[in-house]
């Protein structure tokens, strides 16, 4: 199989930019080729997929607490238990199921442990692998409203926002995309080629646009999960 060239990964990079064909790019804050990645990891119990559902509940908390007591930065739990090579996505590997687990009071518990891990953690997210950064556009009246909740909360807004981004979205609250997806490409950005910056396009074209759709109403969206209070399932020990 020949190697993929710069265009195929990312038409908006040029391959001279990149070190020649099927050299991918890398973000800044990871080690580079020549430098080895050394960083914490954990060596758990390996999970049984194949056990029953209630099973593989108990499996995730138990190997919850084994991690919870082996490490104390919150990244690498997370890493270990939440991410998308994590205990949960290994045990629950089908999209009902894990719907189903995400409803429950064991993932509610996954949560309350990683929140007692981040109250004493006072590392460097990057101590424990590369970091990622994300900007995002919102409007003054939302911003204001998070600066009210950190303060109430007693968090800066980044370990607000962190804390909302750990938990996954509710469908019954997510819009529908309309038309293509905006915004910059996922992953590393190239330098952009002069032959891919669009032209200005003549007011000429515009007079005759269709006016933008009217926006509709959803109706009849019904959520995955059962967000519901529930009462905190088992208590943690004082690190």
């Amino acid at each position: 199989m020949s190697q993929p060239n710069s265009k195929e990964i990312n038409p908006q990079v040029e391959t001279e930019d990149r070190g020649g064909p099927g050299e991918g790019l890398r973000y800044a804050s990871d080690p580079g080729p020549d430098q080895a990645a050394e960083f914490p990891t954990l060596e758990l119990t390996k999970p049984d997929p194949e056990a029953d559902y209630d099973d593989r509940c108990r499996q995730t908390l138990l190997l919850a607490e084994e991690a919870f007591a082996a490490t104390g930065s919150w990244v690498v739990f997370f890493r270990e238990i939440l991410g998308v090579d994590g205990v949960v996505k290994q045990l629950f590997s089908d999209a009902e199921e894990f719907k189903r687990f995400v409803a429950g009071p064991e993932f509610a518990t996954l949560h309350e442990m990683l929140a007692a891990i981040r109250s004493q953690d006072q590392s460097k997210s990057d101590a424990a692998e590369p970091e990622r950064m994300i900007t995002i556009r919102i409007p003054r009246s939302l911003h204001e409203s998070l600066q009210e909740e950190s303060k109430a909360c007693g968090l800066s807004i980044n370990k607000l926002s962190i804390s909302k981004l750990l938990l996954p979205a509710n469908p019954r609250f997510v819009p529908e995309q309309q038309g293509r997806r905006r915004g910059r490409r996922p992953g590393p950005q190239g330098r952009r080629s002069k032959s891919s910056t669009p032209d200005a396009t003549p007011q000429a074209e515009h007079s005759n646009a269709s006016p933008p759709a009217e926006p509709r109403i959803l109706e009849g969206r019904r959520a995955v999960h059962s967000w519901v209070d529930r009462s905190p399932h088992g208590s943690l020990g004082q690190r």
